[in-house]
């Protein structure tokens, strides 16, 4: 996965109307922000692409963001994966939310309006294409945004050609203990086995997350377990909440388990490999 690492703190910004004035509006203002706090990723969008029959121009590398507020929830945080700190600060104005980004390398700006319970955003300046990776960023422009309770989606127009689209979902926090049976390989029985390499507080997310376990022994083993609440974004197919487990290398699972779509436990026994992971709020 390639990396960018950014973060965006949340702040008021002192020139901006105060949202006192306008109780409404100061609601508005902390509905957004409580929006943001989580962490987020593409994972489903580029995992169902090429059935859904999205364009490879159009896609965003997978990336994956985490926000989290500060303690006295004044400011928020968002970093993701790239070469450099970006900083916002938001108000209201006019009757919307204003972001104002410095950092970047031109002036960026997002306008922020309530739609139900989400925000509709549009972007002003150049620089608000340094917010995305992408190959093509010198020929994106006209950014807008939507934010929801689970979903943050992304929308640059090409200068020439397609738009490209980012569709962030929010990600649910999973705990999980794993055990590996040193010695034995996928495939064993375990028959007559019972030395466990036992891990707990292994950290994990729903969103294509992935976990890498590698064993005490000599010489010592990788696995990893990959968790995904595959909602398809097409067809008839109710979602699963599913676990792989992967090798050290390939993206192919080795195996898998599933259960309900948002459930709050899933777990696997492979006779080789055990592992039970819990939602965080559960």
């Amino acid at each position: 996965m390639r990396a960018l690492q950014w973060m965006i703190g949340l702040g008021l910004a002192s020139a901006l109307t105060s949202a006192s004035a306008q109780p409404w509006l100061e609601k508005d203002l902390s509905d957004f922000k409580a929006l943001w706090n989580g962490q987020w990723s593409n994972d489903r969008q580029n995992f169902f692409a090429e059935g859904a029959g999205l364009e490879e121009a159009a896609l965003s590398p997978l990336q994956e963001i985490v926000l989290a507020s500060e303690d006295d929830g004044s400011d928020l945080q968002w970093a993701l994966q790239t070469d450099g700190e970006v900083s916002s600060s938001v108000g209201v104005q006019n009757g919307t939310v204003l972001q104002t980004f410095t950092g970047l390398s031109k002036p960026c700006r997002v306008t922020w309006r309530r739609q139900g319970s989400q925000f509709a955003g549009q972007g002003e300046g150049r620089g608000c294409a340094e917010l995305l990776q992408h190959p093509d960023q010198d020929q994106l422009q006209d950014l807008s945004l939507s934010l929801s309770p689970s979903e943050m989606w992304l929308s640059f127009e090409r200068r020439r050609g397609s738009a490209v689209d980012v569709q962030f979902r929010k990600a649910r926090p999973f705990t999980c203990w794993v055990a590996v049976m040193r010695g034995a390989e996928h495939g064993d029985s375990g028959e007559g086995m019972s030395d466990w390499d036992f891990r707990r507080g292994v950290a994990i997310h729903d969103q294509g997350g992935v976990a890498m376990i590698t064993t005490d022994e000599e010489p010592s083993r990788s696995v990893r377990l990959r968790l995904r609440d595959v909602d398809w974004p097409y067809g008839n197919r109710r979602p699963s909440l599913t676990l792989y487990v992967l090798g050290d290398e390939s993206d192919r699972a080795v195996s898998y388990s599933w259960t309900e779509g948002s459930a709050d436990r899933i777990g696997l026994n492979l006779r080789w490999l055990q592992a039970s992971c819990t939602a965080d709020e559960a």
